[in-house]
This record gives C-alpha cells, structure tokens and sequence, in this order.
C-alpha cells in the first residue's frame, strides 16, 4: 500500500488521483496481522470446546455405584450449564475469527487493487505531462483528467466495499458478544450486566480511537500529495498539491487491564530530512494512583542511494516505586538482499542488563545474546 500511495500521490497534476490517495490512506491496514488474529480466535474456541468435552467425559467416567447421591444429579446439571454456555462463546469466536478472515483478505485484495490503480494513473500522469508540455495539449490534458476521475469513481466503489467488510467484521464482534450474553441469562449467569460493564469500560477506549482516526483522516487529507506541488502549472494557471504536514499519523489508547489499571497512551509519526521519527508514551493509573509509564523514540534512516535503512531508537520506563528501566535498539538492513542485523539492550527496575541480537541474511543467520545470562535465585533464598 505505501508504494501504492506514493506512486498516486506524486501524481499531482491529476486532481483525482490526491483524492484517491486520501482514500488509499485511509484504507491501510495490516492483512497479515488480522489474519494471526483470527487464527487466535479460532484457536480459543477449539480449546474451549475441548475443555467442555473433557469436563463432560470427566463427570461420565464417574461410575454409578461410586456416587449415586442427590448431589450427583446436581453436579450434572452445573456441567451441562457450563458446557451450554461453552458452546454458545465458541459460535461467538469461530463467527469473530471468520469475520476477520474475511476483512484480512479484503484488505489483502485492497492492496492489489490500489497497486492496479496506482499503475493506471501513473500512466496518466506520464501522459498528462506530455500533454502539459505540448502547446495544443489542453484538450488531451482535460480527457487523461476524466479518465483518472473515472479511476476515483472505481476507488469509491472499492473502499466501500472494503467499509462494509470492516463493518460485517464489528457486527460479529458487538453484535455477537450481544447475543451470547442474552443466551446465557437463562442458565442464572449475569452475563448481561458484565456485557455492559465491558461496553463502560471500553467507551474510553473507543473515545480514544475515534478521536485518533479524525485525526488521522484530517492528517490524510492534508498529506494526500506527499509533499508534491504544482505552482500555477495546469491549464488556467491552477495550482495543485501541498507541502503538507510534519506529522503524518497519531496514536491514541486507553486501556484497562484485569487488574483494573488503565493504561493512556499516545504517539506520533513526523517525517523529518533524516526520515521518519515516531514518539510515543504512556502512563498506567489504578485506584492507588499512578502506576508507572513509559516514553519511547524511534528514528528511521533511509540511505539517499536506496541501499540501505537503518533504525534507531531508545526508551525509558518507570514502575510505581519510581524505578527506572529503559532500553536501546538499533539496526541496519541492505535492501537489496533483504538482509538485516538488529542488536537491542534493556535496563529493568533492579539494574540488571539484557540483550539480543538477530542477524538475517541469504547466507547466515543467528540470533542470541551477548550477556551471560544469571541464574535465577531460588525462593527460599529471597
């Protein structure tokens, strides 16, 4: 998808083509990463199916004559109770971990599409620029300008599609953690008031996220052309693109652990002349007050030849008692090979030093650690 982005953004003498780079940034997303996702999902429901078959073979393999007491009818029912309920969570995380499947292959398809798109309006702008620099260029101009309209009008139809995937992936999710509660109101479980609890709880989190993806659509907008202008270039003397903004994405979060601690946390991504730096940070609040934190920076280094990256990046953490930790890492990698060698270091809350390496290429690869690593000490010794 970057590429994608980058090709159709430069493409600035073609008013669609900076819209379709909005809608193409607004689409980003990480197949990859949904997919594992809905692998773990799936994962849970099998486990849970397997515990509420061997909870029903365990309370079978009790013999009659061993325990034929009133008791024993009771125990049964509570097991068949479990089991039902464990039946109706494992439809509600087979159908989450299908829903997202499908959107991780949408989003896969998606990125297809905007590469075909990408190229098709790279195209145009070749000839757009051709048709600038001829001086009886203009009609030609205003037909390679229709035709990359009719490329938005196929971008509009495409994100939509991939917005009704997202949102049939969010039905399942609400929707279905909706129903299973209700489904277990009638076995005497309180699932409902947990449901509404969870839905309380997670509004901070969703106030967070909305307000970071309006952000970052605003953001998207304003750096729909990369930084590519064009001064008083286009027929009639227009004007298209902008120099953009430094920050090109931010990250909001809050979260509630099970213990109760909230985790805030925000981040964000500026392009810089040495490239792209990401800060972030969070701190973490219980009912005792605060509870530690975290800030972290992160440089990407891009070589001007395009043989090389590099990142490098550091960060600093504190617990409750006001310990500090942190940690460094560093890299670098060939483009070319796609090799690559990483090296990171960390500090805890006592002073102890850790590290690992990783390094990744066609004819060698290791991974360990350069630190002698100290033998835990035993219990009773603490």
């Amino acid at each position: 998808m970057d590429v994608a982005i980058a090709m159709v953004s430069a493409a600035v003498i073609l008013p669609p083509a900076l819209v379709i780079s909005f809608e193409f940034r607004l689409s980003k997303g990480k197949p990859q990463s949904l997919e594992k996702a809905a692998g773990e999902w799936m994962k849970s429901a099998q486990e849970l199916e397997q515990a509420a078959n061997d909870l029903r073979s365990l309370a079978a393999g009790i013999p009659q004559l061993a325990w034929n007491m009133k008791d024993r009818q009771d125990y049964e029912n509570k097991v068949e109770q479990f089991c039902e309920m464990a039946e109706a969570l494992k439809t509600y995380l087979q159908a989450v971990s299908i829903a997202l499947t499908v959107l991780a292959y949408a989003l896969l398809a998606y990125a297809v599409f905007a590469m075909g798109m990408a190229v098709y309006i790279d195209v145009l702008f070749v000839l757009a620029v051709a048709a600038l620099a001829s001086v009886v260029g203009a009609p030609s101009y205003a037909g390679i300008v229709a035709a990359a309209g009719t490329g938005l009008t196929i971008t509009h139809v495409a994100t939509g599609i991939l917005a009704a995937a997202s949102a049939i992936a969010a039905a399942a999710m609400f929707g279905g953690a909706g129903l299973t509660a209700l489904s277990q109101e009638g076995n005497g479980v309180d699932a409902g008031g947990a449901f509404k609890e969870a839905l309380v709880n997670g509004s901070a989190g969703s106030a967070a996220n909305l307000l970071q993806n309006a952000a970052n659509a605003g953001l998207s907008w304003v750096n729909r052309s990369d930084g590519n202008t064009i001064n008083r270039g286009l027929p009639g003397g227009g004007s298209a693109g902008g120099r953009g903004f430094p920050i090109s994405e931010i990250d909001l979060d809050a979260d509630r652990s099970i213990d109760e601690t909230w985790t805030y946390g925000g981040g964000a991504k500026v392009n810089t002349p040495a490239g792209e730096t990401e800060v972030a940070g969070n701190v973490k609040k219980n009912d005792e007050g605060w509870a530690g934190g975290e800030f972290g920076v992160n440089q990407k280094v891009s070589d001007p030849t395009g043989n090389f990256n590099g990142t490098l990046g550091g960060k600093v953490t504190w617990d409750e008692n006001e310990d500090l930790g942190g940690g460094f890492k560093t890299g670098v990698g060939h483009n070319g090979s796609g090799s690559k060698a990483e090296y990171e270091g960390a500090w805890n809350n006592d002073g102890n030093y850790s590290d690992k390496y990783n390094v990744n290429s066609p004819v060698f690869n290791r991974e360990g650690s350069f630190v002698k690593q100290q033998d835990e000490t035993p219990p009773w010794d603490k």
